[in-house]
């Protein structure tokens, strides 16, 4: 019998051996979480048990993660991310039904379509939000998402690829911008601020037969404020989801020719209202749709999670808030590699939550997190497990002494 509770120390030595022998090899792998075993002890039992059982071994009961947080490793990319505090990533993997994984590890990449991935394609899942930076909220409080619109995030090459989403919901492209200058007046808590030669540009738009828009982007930027000597640039970017305007179509050329509503404008969270625009400067209305002078010129990521998109003309879209979530029993969660973990029936379900606000931690950019491995402490280990090995190997050797010497009584 001996020699069968000796064989489960062995089993239980070679399981923790090979458990600190990954924590090791994974030191280096961004966003690893160490594992430890957690044995128990065999007893054969029964009613009729004399009360003085002598165990039969050990068992591993279950191996354990812990998710405590790695170091901060600086690398200055705009798509290296880490999570400050106790949040997941989340990621989505490839195909109409893809599944939604946990992930620690913040080197993302772009694909060939621009996506954010990770290093083995899944896609990189942030809420939509509005260009002045609040997420929408469909007001579906019992869905997984509390109501929240999750979506790929998808990097533009150029400005008239940016998709926004309207204070309803609705998701716009800027695209095919037609563009003019003109005077415009926006009116916000503070008055009226009449921009000169302001750039109006309208994108994404559906042209009426006759010649009205419906839908579409409208953007207000550049130009100056004030008059002589005491003018000043206009640093804000004005958008709006629901202007209207009128649209001349000549052989095929498409001209911006007045603005009939600006609807309800907004820049760096607050909202504003407009004068129409009746007049432009006379010039042509030029179509940017893939100008270079519109090209994507840099991405940022707030501690928020918004990622904003600059580009070379100056203008700023915010393309969504990377989305953070949780589970309420993490052990309970399947490791999938690559620091990935998926939600299991004991993990509980997966809870969505925003960057900085939720108590998961906010978003760091330009930095990536090391695994929480402490090579010390694994190094004692092995040598832990070593003479556990050898204490085990001992007693089935002393076992075997025990059964020959019983063997040879008769000789």
């Amino acid at each position: 019998m001996a020699f069968y509770t000796s064989l489960t120390g062995l089993n239980a030595a070679q399981t923790d051996l090979s458990v600190t022998s990954n924590n090791i090899a994974n030191s280096g792998s961004y966003g690893f979480k160490k594992t430890t075993t957690d044995f128990g002890e065999l007893v054969a039992d029964s009613p009729l048990a004399s009360g003085q059982n002598i165990g039969q071994g050990t068992r591993l009961r279950a191996t354990i993660q812990d998710f405590t947080s790695g170091s901060m490793k600086t690398t200055n990319r705009a798509l290296d991310m880490m999570v400050n505090g106790d949040g997941f990533f989340l990621v989505k993997s490839q195909g109409a039904s893809g599944t939604i994984s946990l992930t620690r590890d913040g080197s993302f990449l772009t694909d060939k379509n621009n996506n954010v991935v990770t290093s083995d394609g899944h896609y990189l899942q942030v809420y939509a939000t509005t260009n002045s930076g609040n997420i929408y909220n469909n007001g579906e409080t019992g869905s997984a998402t509390g109501g929240r619109v999750v979506k790929n995030l998808t990097l533009p090459s150029y400005e008239d690829q940016v998709s926004i989403s309207s204070a309803t919901g609705e998701t716009v492209q800027v695209g095919n911008n037609l563009a003019r200058t003109g005077d415009v007046t926006v009116t916000g808590t503070n008055g009226d601020t009449v921009i000169h030669n302001a750039k109006i540009t309208l994108g994404g738009a559906t042209i009426n037969s006759d010649g009205s828009t419906t839908g579409g982007v409208l953007t207000i930027t550049g130009g100056t404020i004030g008059a002589g000597v005491n003018s000043v640039a206009n640093t804000a970017t004005y958008t709006s989801t629901k202007a209207a305007a009128t649209i001349t179509t000549s052989a095929g050329v498409s001209t911006l020719t007045g603005v009939t509503d600006l609807g309800t404008l907004s820049y760096n969270g607050d909202t504003y209202t407009g004068s129409p625009i009746t007049a432009f400067n006379p010039q042509t209305s030029t179509d940017e749709s893939g100008d270079t002078s519109s090209a994507l010129s840099n991405i940022s990521v707030g501690t928020d999670g918004k990622v904003t998109a600059t580009f070379a003309n100056g203008n700023q879209y915010i393309l969504g808030a990377v989305a953070l979530g949780d589970v309420n029993n993490r052990n309970g969660l399947h490791s999938t590699g690559n620091a990935n973990w998926t939600v299991t029936g004991t993990s509980g379900s997966l809870n969505y939550r925003e960057a900085d606000t939720s108590g998961l931690g906010s978003v760091q950019s330009g930095a990536l997190e090391l695994s929480n491995i402490d090579l010390t402490q694994e190094l004692v280990n092995l040598i832990s497990e070593q003479r556990n090995f050898q204490a085990n190997s001992k007693a089935i050797s002393t076992d075997n002494q025990m059964v020959s010497y019983v063997m040879n009584i008769q000789s």
